[in-house]
């Protein structure tokens, strides 16, 4: 997977709050980018 700036960001924004919201348009890769980060998570 290529490695992404939003990456490091999302981690940051985990750390310090319950939810998260990730959005965009439609298949910019918001799925694979959280499935990626949080592979623990279902």
């Amino acid at each position: 997977m290529i490695k992404r700036e939003a990456e490091s960001a999302l981690i940051n924004l985990a750390k310090q709050f319950k939810t998260v919201a990730v959005v965009g348009p439609r298949q910019s890769g918001k799925t694979t980018l959280t499935r990626y980060v949080f592979r623990d998570k279902p």
